[in-house]
């Protein structure tokens, strides 16, 4: 590999959002009002694990893209970029059904779909509700502003199942004014029992992990791939 690649390569987006972005406390109030949060914990039991992971942009590296195309391509990168590639194929060889994304309350829109394969992920236009990736992931809620003044655009993708002692949600959002931000939080919790979820107590590497992904969805935001 060539001194000449390697700093390219740190000098890319991934990396970039790597040192740009940050950790911001706590999840939004909002968020945890949300029908999201009503769906992946209709009991309201307590939340034991939150991230926030949030970088500011230029107006300009986005200007050409829509709240929704901006939120596409981010989930196109999340999803389907190499970091995470290992959780991929693991869900893909079976073991999405350990971990099936079901919420009792949660309807379905007819035109939800599957997707199996990153390639089909589209980069564009959201998913229609209720449509999983890799069996594990539903989207489950998704808002685009009608203004650029301070209202946020966002989507959610639910993971595990509400009758199950292990769920979390995931929220993408854009915020153009005053300054353009977008952010990925997260929180988890066990829907069946009022105490937190174990996965709370890797909360380090859940950061780190999102963070990773973050970057990788800033990637596909920024290069449009």
């Amino acid at each position: 590999m060539s001194i000449s690649w390697c700093r390219t390569l740190s000098r890319g987006p991934f990396f970039g959002s790597l040192r740009q972005s940050h950790r911001t406390y706590p999840v939004s109030a909002g968020f945890l009002r949300s029908s999201s949060f009503n769906f992946v914990n209709p009991h309201h039991n307590v939340v034991g694990n939150t991230d926030c992971v949030t970088q500011k942009l230029l107006e300009s590296d986005i200007a050409r893209l829509s709240d929704e195309e901006v939120l596409s391509l981010f989930t196109t990168g999340f999803f389907g970029g190499y970091v995470f590639a290992c959780e991929r194929l693991i869900l893909k060889a079976g073991g999405w059904e350990l971990f099936p994304a079901q919420f009792s309350n949660f309807k379905d829109d007819p035109a939800a779909m599957s997707i199996w394969n990153h390639t089909e992920i589209p980069s564009t236009k959201l998913l229609p509700l209720g449509s999983r990736l890799f069996g594990s992931f539903k989207l489950i809620d998704k808002h685009i502003s009608k203004t650029s003044e301070l209202e946020p655009s966002y989507v959610d993708y639910g993971y595990g199942s509400d009758r199950s002692g292990f769920a979390g949600c995931h929220r993408v959002q854009v915020t153009r004014s005053p300054q353009t931000e977008i952010r990925l939080q997260q929180f988890i919790c066990n829907p069946t029992k009022n105490s937190p979820s174990a996965a709370g107590y890797l909360e380090k590497f859940h950061f780190v992990y999102a963070k990773l992904l973050f970057a990788d969805g800033i990637r596909s935001v920024l290069t449009g791939e």
